[in-house]
């Protein structure tokens, strides 16, 4: 869906600053927001951070591969998934959703 090369997850940490992919769909680096439409994803890993219930719980980090540009709708699939990855380790970490 967003032309990776490749996405890994990181469990909890917050190293580093490369660009973020926002809950808006569009990216921002240390210098302000990046036009993907005009210039593509940056170079090297992009993330996108994993919440729930108000707790950070890590983030994904994202290889881009050599596609074109990835549409908005796209990348806000993408931030959707990744608040439910958010919410399912909310529900884990309380016990919710469990049987008893």
């Amino acid at each position: 869906m967003l032309g990776l090369d490749g996405c890994r997850f990181e469990y909890g940490t917050l190293l580093g600053y490369p660009p973020q992919l926002g809950q808006d769909g569009e990216v921002t680096t240390a210098r302000g927001r990046w036009s993907l439409e005009r210039r593509g994803w940056p170079q090297g890993e992009t993330e996108l951070r994993v919440f729930g219930n108000g707790h950070y719980y890590g983030r994904f980090m994202l290889r881009p591969g050599h596609t074109g540009v990835v549409p908005l709708q796209a990348r806000l699939v993408a931030v959707t998934l990744a608040d439910q990855a958010g919410a399912a380790l909310a529900d884990v970490g309380t016990g919710a959703g469990t049987e008893s």
